[in-house]
Formats: structure tokens, C-alpha cells, sequence
């Protein structure tokens, strides 16, 4: 899978992806798409081991399913609900 990245694409990737995160476009389609290769073969491999492991995998599949990460839905209760206050968060977010 990584076997033709350049270490310009990794570099690319170590640049863009903190701002873009799944939408950074990648060697002619979006990082979604490799993230959603990546993890079909991680269920193939944890189902080969019949162990139920997959199950860890749902958070992830949540992710690439809908395109939304954890940081994204900070980012829009920050923008929206919070109304640009950070404070919220160290209530809402803690364990």
C-alpha cells in the first residue's frame, strides 16, 4: 500500500494532514479513501483471527464513515454551541 510513497508524499502528508485531515487530497483522491483501505484490511486481518477483535475497530469505522473526526466535532462545538469560548470544553470532554 505505502510501497510507492515517496518521502515527498510523507512529508506532504506530515504538513497538510493537521489542517485537512481526511480531506487532504492524496496522490489523486482524498485520504479518506486510503483510510477507508486501511481499515477493511485491518477487519479482514482481526476477523481471520476469530476473536470478535473487530468490534475495537467501530470507533474508527464511525470516523471514515462519516468523515467526521473527534477533532471535527470539537471544532464545530467550539464554533457553534461554545460560541468560540474553549472554557466547555474541559467540562463537557472530561472523563
Amino acid at each position: 500500500m505505502i510501497s510507492d510513497w515517496t518521502p515527498e508524499d510523507r512529508q506532504n502528508l506530515r504538513n497538510k494532514v493537521p489542517m485537512t485531515g481526511l480531506r487532504t487530497p492524496f496522490q489523486g483522491r482524498m485520504l479518506l479513501h486510503v483510510a477507508e483501505d486501511v481499515l477493511k484490511w485491518a477487519k479482514d486481518g482481526l476477523d481471520r483471527r476469530c476473536l470478535n477483535e473487530s468490534v475495537f475497530l467501530d470507533p474508527l469505522k464511525e470516523v471514515v464513515t462519516t468523515g467526521s473526526t473527534p477533532a471535527d466535532k470539537l471544532l464545530k462545538m467550539y464554533n457553534n454551541k461554545w460560541r468560540n469560548n474553549i472554557d466547555p470544553v474541559f467540562r463537557e470532554c472530561c472523563y
